[in-house]
């Protein structure tokens, strides 16, 4: 392991502004190709004042979790999860509780997390970001023990992200199309919630339990999300005609989606959703059917992220 700084000659110096230890992980199936470009991306644009770097590779699902112990074994600094929301679900998973801070290069199709931050959706651009980036404590949630960062959900986008995982197509124009044929098939599903003060029931054609606030793309689900506030946004959207959900559309790009007279938000520490058969459920875009109870709860101040000076 480097052990001073390569620029500067005075040994007190060089050793308290060593430069830090980052390592990208990187997944070569994400949804937009973007990471191919990585290694000259990287070359280019990171400061190599401020940082040594590896850039690792993931070769199957769950590869990513071998790696992120792999950094923490030969002691990195930082862990930059490339790929989409599903990557930093993996990675940022590993890095609960520790000292090591999670990066994001956006690469995947909606990328909600890393959009919310300001990373964008250019590759040098979010590298060059990483430079002025600065550590960020944020809280995650939990959905039955397994953790999630940004978005979990129940009903009409749980069965978009099912719908998802089988298709070759990623961007925004399968999710798109994907979305439209999910919203005509889905129906309302009969819903108990629970919360530490409240109790709701009735029919939803979707609940979000947010720790961000959007999707991607800009689709603003819960605009008063925020990643360290101990608090889950909870968004119901009652059962409606499915027009008013469509319609509703430019209210979520613009942040004025509890405007709709459809939806009722709230904050929770805790989170419990009884629905009887199988329920079609996301967690940082991962589809999952779930028959179980639904028990998601926030885990506050637990994740160090680096966050753009934007």
């Amino acid at each position: 392991m480097q052990k001073s700084h390569p620029y500067i000659k005075n040994e007190l110096l060089a050793e308290i502004l060593k430069p830090k230890r980052i390592v990208f992980i990187v997944n070569p199936r994400a949804g937009t190709n973007l990471q191919r470009n990585i290694r000259s991306s990287v070359e280019s644009q990171l400061d190599h004042k401020k940082f040594v770097y590896g850039i690792w590779h993931t070769e199957s699902a769950g590869h990513a979790i071998e790696l992120v112990q792999k950094a923490k074994d030969e002691l990195y600094d930082i862990v930059v999860a490339v790929g989409g929301d599903g990557s930093v679900n993996e990675v940022a998973s590993q890095l609960i509780h520790t000292d090591i801070a999670l990066g994001i290069i956006p690469a995947g199709s909606g990328n909600g997390l890393a959009m919310h931050l300001g990373y964008g959706r250019d590759l040098d651009k979010a590298v060059r970001l990483l430079n002025s980036a600065t550590v960020r404590r944020i809280d995650y949630g939990t959905l039955n023990g397994k953790p999630f960062f940004n978005l979990a959900g129940i009903g009409f986008d749980g069965l978009v992200s099912n719908m998802m995982k089988d298709s070759k197509s990623r961007g925004f124009i399968p999710y798109f199309f994907k979305s439209v044929e999910a919203g005509l098939s889905y129906t309302a599903r009969h819903c108990r919630i629970e919360t530490e003060d409240r109790l709701f029931e009735g029919k939803f054609f979707a609940i979000a339990i947010a720790n961000g606030p959007m999707y991607g793309y800009n689709f603003q689900i819960a605009p008063d999300a925020r990643l360290d506030d101990g608090l889950f946004s909870v968004v119901l959207l009652k059962d409606a005609p499915k027009w008013q959900y469509f319609a509703a559309l430019p209210a979520s790009l613009n942040g004025k989606i509890y405007d709709a007279e459809f939806v009722e938000h709230l904050k929770a520490k805790w989170v419990v959703i009884t629905s009887p058969g199988k329920n079609y459920v996301h967690i940082d875009g991962e589809g999952l059917i779930i028959e179980d109870e639904l028990r998601f709860e926030i885990k506050p101040g637990a994740l160090n992220i680096l966050a753009p000076a934007v």
